[in-house]
């Protein structure tokens, strides 16, 4: 179940790249009133968080990927990159629909599908709240809530 879920992450990082790249695109190339939309701080400030973001989860995955490489324990690190990749994904996602607007639901822009794709891994293969809740066990210490 290691594997899976750092293969997962691995995939939530590729598409969080996708979101931010097209975000970042659209931002620059987008203009209304005479600028580029990218201009305003509203518009950057998302799309430089969901870039903190992957970053951050990129990071995990490298090490939760190089820990099972080396045949180490890895459990609690695919979990976490897994809950922060997904979730990185997830916001990079939705950044990417807010600066395409409207146009974020057309076809032509790949944007919508994607959309619905990422938001699965919140819930599998395995969910956040397995997740907290593992990390709430084994590396907490605190007693199982079921």
């Amino acid at each position: 179940m290691n594997a899976e879920r750092i293969l997962i992450a691995a995939e939530c990082i590729g598409d969080a790249k996708f979101f931010i790249d097209r975000a970042s695109a659209y931002a620059r190339e987008r203009e209304v009133f005479g600028r580029a939309i990218g201009v305003n701080q509203g518009v950057q400030f998302p799309i430089a968080r969901a870039q903190v973001q992957m970053s951050a989860a990129e990071l995990m995955v490298e090490r939760a990927a190089a820990l099972f490489d080396a045949g180490q324990p890895c459990g609690t690190e695919a979990n976490m990159a897994k809950m922060l990749a997904s979730e990185a994904s997830w916001f990079a996602a939705d950044t990417c629909l807010q600066v395409h607007g409207g146009f974020g639901f057309a076809e032509d822009y790949d944007i919508e599908r994607k959309f619905r794709e990422t938001r699965l891994y919140q819930v599998a293969p395995i969910s956040t709240n397995l997740i907290l809740s593992h990390v709430a066990t084994h590396v907490l210490g605190l007693p199982k809530s079921f």
